[in-house]
């Protein structure tokens, strides 16, 4: 499975679907409540944050001819320091509702400072996300995203931050080299988060 750059091109074909990849995600669910909202705005909420990924990300990813020429996605932040883009959320007042973007805005501001705070100022890879449709997950596909990244971190010796809001999760990135470094509830809204990383090898 050879796996390519995303072409800008492409961007709509993978909002979709990281969409329906994360439509069951506890940190979006807790974003959008109503599954119906939640289906309508989602794909629009990762195509606003492709766009600007394809300018600022070090890479995003996907493999080469597979299945209806797309299906996952993946995203790096080299050196991680985050700058959110007034843009980005310009919309989100209206698209979540004033109450429901305030709590956004908490959980990122609080997982923002729990990355820095782990990682301090230690140059570091920060894999964003990884997503395979669920109609072709268990093929392999998500291992074969990450090999780009682990190589260029091994390459560089760099180490490979993330967090995630499933803890079953964490055991499919045990797998693949990460340590469990530190375990997190966001204040007032109990949704958890197991932040870890990988050494390079």
């Amino acid at each position: 499975m050879e796996i390519i750059k995303l072409d800008p091109r492409q961007i709509k074909r993978a909002a979709e679907v990281l969409a329906l990849s994360f439509f069951d995600y506890p940190m979006f669910a807790f974003y959008f409540p109503d599954p119906k909202r939640r289906t309508r705005y989602l794909p629009w909420y990762f195509t606003k944050i492709l766009k600007h990924g394809t300018t600022l990300w070090h890479s995003l990813y996907h493999p080469r001819g597979f299945r209806r020429d797309f299906h996952p996605a993946s995203g790096t932040y080299p050196n991680f320091i985050m700058g959110i883009c007034p843009e980005w959320f310009f919309a989100d007042p209206i698209v979540l509702g004033f109450r429901n973007y305030k709590r956004s805005m908490e959980c990122e501001n609080f997982v923002g400072a729990t990355h820095i705070e782990l990682m301090k100022n230690r140059p570091h890879y920060y894999l964003w996300g990884l997503a395979v449709e669920p109609a072709v997950k268990s093929q392999g596909i998500g291992s074969a995203l990450m090999q780009p990244l682990l190589a260029q971190a091994d390459a560089q010796k760099m180490p490979i931050y993330l967090e995630t809001h499933d803890e079953k999760n964490v055991r499919y990135y045990q797998k693949h080299g990460f340590d469990l470094l530190h375990t997190a509830c966001i204040p007032k809204y109990q949704l958890s988060i197991w932040c870890m990383m990988r050494e390079s090898v």
